[in-house]
């Protein structure tokens, strides 16, 4: 094997590498010898235009320095261009203009990397908004988010709602036909049905002995024309109103009693039936006050409970859509009839005197 040469320009030429011809290397004549001390010849500069390592100079500029590829440290640079001497001036030629400043150079692209050479700018400030005012429908999250858990794990399940409980109706305590009720504290009201409301008459008869007193009947009543008034058999108007059809009828046969024409049931709004002495004496209470519907049903209402006084208001009895409610008060009353119209309210009634109303 023969050695390799240390200098590459002594080196055979190799033909199986076709592409080493373009490092253009000049070489010497053949049998011409270089010169003791001479530098080598440089590298032609198609070949650096053909690699790659320099460009072609443009028309007037000077040529780049050339690499030598066997001594890299041996550059040659162009001697720097002579400034050309500026024309003469003349009087009548324009004033030269100052020469423009180079532009700076612009910032090269930043390639993702951070530069620590500089100290980084601070952020531009952000002006904070102004709060938000407090709005009354506003949704309150602070004690519906809980962060205890993961948020991976599954939510515990929901028991189900049980259904409502239907609300039972009270029912209405009715009377049926040919029944019989007493109406005490506990059961102090009962409801007539739209037919024992608005068929025949409703009688209301004070069932009593005469050990009792002299115990009369009298009615409050107010109608839906805007009538109100008093009606009564003893010392009074009987009639209510006083017409051709009277609504309240009091009369007497063995005992004291009342007649109201359910036919006129639309002009009731309410009546409040009393009992007091006629003599203005202290009435022993006892006996029944009887009231009778179509079809012979009977509310009883027994009077042993009542206190020692002249006067004491009964029942009521309310229209409460076209239906008749019937209702124990049992009150007696430190007066007479006008302190009892007052209690309960009527007091569109003008007065003559304490039992006598201004018709």
């Amino acid at each position: 094997m023969s050695p390799i040469p240390a200098d590459p320009a002594s080196a055979p030429p190799r033909t199986d590498l076709p592409f080493l011809r373009r490092r253009m290397i000049r070489r010497p004549a053949p049998g011409a010898a270089s010169a003791p001390g001479s530098a080598p010849a440089p590298v032609d500069a198609v070949a650096d235009f053909v690699a790659g390592r320099a460009q072609h100079p443009r028309h007037g500029e000077q040529p780049a320095s050339r690499i030598d590829l066997v001594h890299p440290s041996r550059h040659t640079s162009p001697p720097p261009a002579a400034p050309r001497p500026a024309p003469p001036r003349s009087a009548s030629s324009p004033p030269t203009p100052p020469p423009v400043p180079p532009l700076p150079a612009p910032a090269p692209a930043s390639s993702g990397s951070l530069d620590l050479s500089a100290p980084a700018a601070p952020p531009p400030a952000t002006p904070t908004p102004p709060p938000a005012p407090a709005s009354s429908g506003s949704l309150d999250l602070s004690g519906s988010l809980d962060l205890s858990a993961p948020s991976g794990a599954p939510a515990p399940p929901t028991p189900p709602t049980p259904p409502p409980t239907p609300q039972r109706r009270r029912e209405r305590p009715r009377i049926r036909a040919g029944a019989q009720r007493i109406l005490d504290i506990r059961n102090a009201t009962v409801w007539l049905t739209p037919v024992q409301s608005g068929v025949g008459e409703l009688s209301i008869e004070a069932v009593c002995s005469p050990e009792v007193g002299d115990l009369r009947l009298g009615a409050l009543y107010q109608f839906a024309s805007g009538a109100t008034s008093t009606a009564q058999f003893a010392g009074g108007n009987r009639f209510a109103p006083s017409s051709r059809r009277p609504v309240i009828v009091g009369g007497r046969d063995q005992y004291e009693h009342l007649r109201l024409d359910l036919r006129q049931n639309r002009e009731i709004e309410r009546i409040a039936v009393y009992a007091f002495s006629e003599s203005r004496s202290v009435l022993a209470w006892g006996g029944t006050l009887v009231v009778q519907t179509f079809g012979q049903g009977r509310i009883e209402l027994p009077l042993e409970t009542l206190h020692p006084g002249s006067l004491a208001v009964l029942l009521s009895i309310y229209n409460v859509a076209g239906e008749l409610v019937v209702r124990a008060e049992m009150e007696t009353i430190q007066g007479d009839v006008r302190e009892a119209a007052r209690s309960y309210g009527y007091d569109r009634i003008t007065w003559r005197d304490d039992r006598t109303p201004v018709d």
